[in-house]
């Protein structure tokens, strides 16, 4: 069974990143504030961090109108760079592991929309929608392209499967698992539907301080070994509650291991909570101020979990490995 590590407290994005789908055998350029690209990492996570790890992918997509002149630029010089056959983009392919993909807008005063429209293919069927919203892809069905048909606002975006890897195989000419399913949407969550009965170590959020967007478990998605839940915390200014510590949870374990996360929403700088956080793990207390994900091993004593100073709006999430939070 892994132990916790303070490693496995993930604020840095990782160095000389490849990704699957950029340019071939080409690393990621390093972040610069106030630089954006079209997609800017601010976390990329595998099971190089320790055992017990996993691939996630968690980033900004950005309009146009909010890209650097310069990285546009550089983009189509790229594009047009491309040896024959080379593809720049997700294509059709299917993984061994079940994954979640989501994807968040950044209208403040309804969250619910996606502040864009998308259209995202699975088993070769288009489906488009525009609000945010959690997709669970089981393994073996088949998915991509994801075409951004329109896009007014930054986006967030986070991609986790439960393995070390990011294996996949990718499919031009035939079905996944999947094909021929007929009812695509099921695999969509667009709404919460987490505030049933709560844990005892769970504690009520104030009314105005948080805005709770989707969620998802086995109720909602029976195929599903996953829960998630996902949220968006208000600046005191917005909540009323500036000089108050707010705290999620108290001590207490999962048998699953469960994944914590906060990002700040700062476009010039996405590193930047605009927070602080404090996360206690087995008697010692880390108090943070950057986007970061922590990964909690199963049995790991962890909690309270509290957050202060909330100077701009932060999106929040918890993923456990589990059908139902517990």
């Amino acid at each position: 069974m892994p132990e916790f590590k303070p490693d496995y407290i993930i604020t840095e994005m990782k160095k000389n990143v490849i990704l699957a789908w950029g340019r071939p055998n080409t690393h990621l350029e390093e972040y610069v504030p106030g630089h954006n690209r079209a997609m800017e990492h601010v976390l990329y996570i595998d099971g190089e961090v320790g055992p017990g790890t996993f691939y996630s992918e968690c980033l900004w997509f950005f309009p146009q109108h909010m890209v650097d002149p310069a990285a546009i630029r550089k983009n189509e010089e790229m594009l047009k760079s491309l040896k024959p056959g080379e593809k720049i983009g997700p294509q059709p392919h299917i993984h061994p592991f079940d994954e979640l993909f989501t994807f968040f807008g950044t209208n403040f005063d309804d969250p619910s929309d996606l502040c864009g429209e998308m259209e995202f293919y699975l088993e070769d069927q288009p489906v488009t929608f525009n609000k945010s919203c959690i997709l669970y892809i089981p393994a073996g069905m088949k998915h991509c392209p994801l075409n951004m048909k329109r896009m007014e606002r930054p986006l967030f975006h986070f991609s986790m499967g439960y393995t070390s890897s990011y294996d996949h195989t990718v499919l031009h000419d035939r079905g996944g698992k999947y094909a021929g399913e007929k009812d695509l949407l099921k695999y969509f969550a667009f709404r919460d539907q987490s505030e049933g009965k709560l844990p005892s170590f769970r504690r009520r959020i104030p009314a105005g301080f948080i805005h709770r967007v989707a969620s998802m478990d086995a109720s909602t998605i029976p195929e599903a070994d996953f829960h998630a839940e996902t949220s968006w915390i208000w600046p005191g200014e917005r909540s009323g509650l500036a000089k108050q510590d707010l705290c999620f949870v108290d001590k207490h374990i999962h048998t699953f291991q469960q994944i914590i996360a906060f990002f700040g929403s700062d476009f010039d700088d996405i590193h930047n909570l605009h927070a602080e956080v404090e996360l206690w793990v087995k008697g010692e207390s880390y108090k943070i101020k950057k986007s970061f994900v922590a990964i909690i091993p199963e049995y790991v004593e962890h909690g309270p979990v509290k957050i202060r100073k909330v100077e701009k709006p932060v999106f929040h999430y918890t993923v456990g490995h589990a059908k139902f939070y517990s």
